[in-house]
């Protein structure tokens, strides 16, 4: 499977440079305060996150699994262009990967806690008793910050509306051995290929205000040929790291 990892660092794992929602339309973190972009101590945009305390990030696995140190990482609030120097700047004091994650990016999710909070707005993450969240047919919204297309890197927030159908509409980034309570599938609308892309890894899907998924793979070319978006459920992710 694709890690949408985009670091130049990572060249073994990651051959694109940073990457994130293909298609979709540009946003604002004004408006979606708790998307967050992980870059590494370089500068070069790595993952996307969302602010779901005001110490906690959730990202995915290899966002934590891939990085040489993932304490070295900076996560940054409240900048919807990141060759700009506003918003808020914190330092990763510790990071905890799903203990039960794989390199085949099952239960593909980590937490990162702070140095210092951040003062912006937190969303909060499913639970089991947010089941209709993830019904068929539903629009999910997903959020990342890059490249759009395979021209060179991009910079600005994005996001792209996506339909969630079962896992099988996101073939081939999806298997007859992966769990919808383990995985989630979104699809891009009728007249449009949007999708996620390289560089957009533990970004966040949205659901009336709830994050449901979290960026694993898909669309591994940034193109239209398999303009497919796969998340790892956020009630898959376990209590001991979100604490």
């Amino acid at each position: 499977m694709t890690v949408l990892l985009a670091s130049a660092a990572l060249v073994a794992v990651a051959a694109t440079p940073a990457a994130a929602v293909h298609g979709g339309t540009d946003t604002t973190t004004a408006a979606n305060p708790f998307v967050v972009a992980l870059e590494t101590a370089g500068g070069e945009q790595w993952c996307t996150g969302a602010l779901i305390a005001p110490t906690k990030v959730l990202t995915a696995g290899p966002c934590v699994a891939e990085a040489d140190d993932p304490t070295t990482l900076r996560v940054i609030a409240g900048r919807t262009d990141l060759t700009g120097h506003g918003g808020q700047v914190r330092r990763v004091r510790s990071a905890a990967v799903d203990p039960r994650y794989t390199s085949a990016l099952d239960h593909d999710s980590a937490v990162l806690t702070l140095d210092r909070p951040l003062n912006a707005r937190t969303v909060r993450v499913a639970t089991n008793r947010d089941e209709a969240l993830y019904r068929y047919g539903r629009t999910a919204t997903v959020y990342g910050f890059g490249r759009t297309g395979d021209g060179g890197p991009g910079t600005h927030l994005k996001k792209a509306a996506l339909t969630l159908s079962p896992l099988s509409g996101c073939e081939p980034y999806t298997g007859p051995g992966d769990s919808p309570r383990l995985k989630v599938c979104g699809s891009p609308r009728p007249g449009t290929a949007d999708s996620i892309c390289k560089g957009d890894s533990g970004g966040p899907l949205v659901v009336d205000g709830v994050v449901i998924g979290i960026v694993s793979t898909g669309n591994k070319y940034c193109d239209t040929q398999h303009p497919v978006s796969v998340f790892t459920r956020a009630t898959d992710v376990p209590a001991q790291i979100l604490r």
